[in-house]
């Protein structure tokens, strides 16, 4: 006679439960193939295209940034070495646009803050901006303050928004993740990272307009995108845009301060 698992107020034959397990062992598998094969070890930045003569605001160190980079790779990669072996989609397929992009900022903001000494995460709730100098504000929480870094994740190669015009240090982290243009699959690499000090007549503001429910949004003008492509931390070949796309770190390979 077949035996039967109790699944709480269910019951399944031991038929259905080895099927149902050799269905989800064939979503793995795909989805492996789908990746180019199993997840791979957690990456870092490349040392060669990091620039370490980036200028940073308090005294943050360009190590601390890519420090920070390859600690957010490794907890995104583990992520998603649980979801595929548990017969689910990877987190770019589940979380998809602005979503994505948000919890990279996030992950961001933490490892830097981890990795940094002059830094820490801002702690309240919707603070700004992400970043607050060690010891600035009571209990390192503010919410709208003027000295620190905000954190920005993007797909995009431009047209970069936040949610209102600042005086302000940005530090804009380009990635690609996923099926790019129908490509083959690409998994998460931080491919430019841009860091400069905005000011209020580098945002373009749009608000709502009559009975309009959009969210008031502020558009980085041209000017602001200089400053952020002239000052970069990190960009590899062929993802610059207009002049900066032959821009590159120029350092000994040898030697850099990751050997430190």
């Amino acid at each position: 006679m077949t035996g039967w698992v109790s699944r709480g107020c269910h019951k399944v034959t031991e038929t259905h439960a080895r099927k149902s397990n050799d269905q989800q062992q064939q979503r793995v598998r795909l989805l492996e193939r789908r990746s180019g094969g199993a997840m791979q070890e957690p990456i870092a930045l490349d040392p060669q295209y990091i620039n370490w003569n980036a200028v940073l605001p308090y005294s943050v160190a360009v190590k601390e940034v890519a420090a920070g980079v390859a600690e957010t790779h490794r907890l995104f990669h583990r992520m998603n070495d649980f979801l595929v072996s548990s017969g689910f989609e990877r987190l770019e397929s589940l979380i998809l646009g602005n979503s994505l992009s948000g919890i990279l900022s996030e992950f961001l903001v933490k490892n830097i803050a981890r990795a940094s000494k002059t830094l820490v995460a801002n702690r309240k709730v919707g603070g700004y901006p992400d970043l607050l100098p060690k010891g600035h504000y009571p209990e390192d929480a503010v919410l709208k303050g003027g000295a620190g870094v905000e954190v920005k994740a993007s797909i995009q190669r431009g047209g970069w928004q936040g949610h209102s015009p600042e005086d302000c240090w940005l530090m804009l982290f380009r990635y690609e993740a996923g099926a790019l243009d129908g490509a083959e699959w690409v998994p998460l690499r931080f491919t430019e990272i841009l860091c400069a000090e905005l000011c209020k007549e580098d945002w373009a503001f749009s608000g709502r307009k009559g009975e309009s429910r959009r969210t008031p949004t502020a558009s980085i003008r041209a000017t602001g995108v200089e400053k952020l492509r002239a000052n970069f931390v990190y960009r590899i070949p062929g993802v610059g845009v207009g002049k900066h796309r032959a821009i590159l770190a120029i350092h000994d390979r040898l030697l850099t301060p990751l050997d430190e």
